[in-house]
């Protein structure tokens, strides 16, 4: 989100709630100045400034006096700004009145961080914006604890569990496997797609895309160690942007690298899934990630800690509970080690999700899933079918199976 936020506050209440809130990393790339006087002084200072995208407006006066100040803001005001008034009456005339005015939202104070933000966000989102498909992201804390894999295994099971179109996205582009997982040969990469930004559109990306059966599409890796692929973080979001309004969910698979594009993926991400291996190192870059993304990304949008290939050498590997301790909450899914159903997964080019997997495995990924709350989440596949343009399915070859 990219927008420009001015706040006229009165109280150290609202003052450390806007803080709070420019914290948030859904407004990482939006500009934020906070102004001392509160409304009364607006008119003077909106006068000599080019008018925000959000104003946040804070009030001690009853509602007569609120309203006259509110007028007199008016004169300076661009008619697409969005106006957040925080007041200390508690009136559903006054609300309304307000709303009448051209009020986005009116708050009574106290009023917390979350309460703002979600107030921010809300006024902010436009219709386009409500249809986007989620956006899941995987990420592995180290190498080697079986992200392609889960992350496969998670888009195999959302396209089918919701009947609709899932694309997962391998954006490990020197070392990904998600194409061998579900054998498949990709012809381009993301790097290759993104390098075509300037004539990017739905029907460019569709024509990339390899499709495995009637839910799931897969934009692949060429294992190019070559490229360095470092896309601009804007470039990148408008090309998810377009798989979002075209498929019913995107799932990725990104690298281990800690890199500004990854980062401002994962704060954009409607859900995060984190995989870890439970030993010592594991542990302590475990403890690193999640606190970064949970200070970032906030608790309104899910990001959880899956446990993975438990089992693999049980003396030398941590409990769950070590990792609770250390961060405070439990991961939210312990997937157990099983070589044999994997390996044969792999060789036959499916997911395991889909046949093989043990009874212990599928209910520790149905915890996952739910951790993710990606069924609330969810538009309707059907209802989102109208929404579609994919006038250029028939070019997708899809893999005979």
């Amino acid at each position: 989100m990219r927008i420009t936020v001015d706040a006229f506050v009165m109280s150290e209440d609202i003052r450390q709630a806007v803080l709070d809130v420019s914290e948030d990393g859904r407004l990482r790339r939006s500009k934020l100045r906070i102004h001392d006087g509160g409304l009364a002084v607006a008119p003077q200072v909106l006068s000599q400034m080019e008018s925000p995208t959000v104003l946040i407006l804070e009030s001690d006066k009853r509602e007569q006096g609120m309203l006259a100040d509110l007028e007199a803001v008016a004169d300076h005001v661009a008619p697409d700004t969005r106006v957040l008034v925080c007041g200390i009456e508690n009136n559903i005339d006054l609300y309304r009145r307000l709303l009448g005015m051209g009020v986005a939202d009116y708050l009574v104070v106290p009023v917390t961080a979350e309460d703002l933000l979600n107030t921010i966000v809300r006024a902010c989102s436009d219709e386009a914006d409500s249809n986007l498909a989620p956006l899941i992201s995987v990420i592995g804390v180290r190498g080697g604890v079986g992200t392609s894999a889960l992350a496969c295994n998670l888009a195999y099971k959302l396209g089918h569990g919701m009947d609709g179109e899932v694309v997962l996205l391998d954006l490990d582009i020197s070392a990904g496997t998600a194409a061998i997982n579900l054998n498949l040969n990709p012809r381009q990469s993301a790097a290759d797609v993104l390098s075509q930004s300037e004539t990017l559109d739905s029907l460019l990306v569709e024509r990339y895309l390899q499709r495995y059966d009637d839910h799931l599409l897969l934009l692949g890796s060429k294992a190019q160690l070559d490229i360095a692929f470092r896309p601009p973080s804007e470039v990148l979001e408008d090309f998810l942007n377009i798989l979002r309004r075209q498929y019913d969910a995107v799932v990725l698979d990104l690298p281990r690298q800690w890199s500004s594009w990854v980062r401002d993926t994962l704060l954009d991400s409607t859900a995060v899934a984190v995989v870890a291996y439970p030993d010592l190192s594991n542990l302590r870059d475990t403890e690193r990630m999640m606190g970064f993304l949970s200070e970032k990304r906030g608790m309104s949008r899910p990001t959880c800690l899956v446990l993975n290939k438990v089992g693999l050498a049980p003396k030398a590997e941590l409990g769950s509970k070590d990792f609770e301790e250390v961060m405070g909450r439990a991961p939210a899914a312990s997937l157990p080690f099983e070589p044999t159903a994997f390996g044969q997964a792999l060789n036959n080019g499916e997911p395991v999700i889909r046949k093989g997997a043990s009874k212990a495995f599928g209910k520790a990924f149905a915890r996952m899933m739910e951790a993710l709350s990606l069924d609330p989440l969810m538009p309707s596949a059907k209802a989102r079918a109208s929404t579609k343009k994919n006038v250029l399915r028939a070019l997708i070859p899809a893999k005979g199976r």
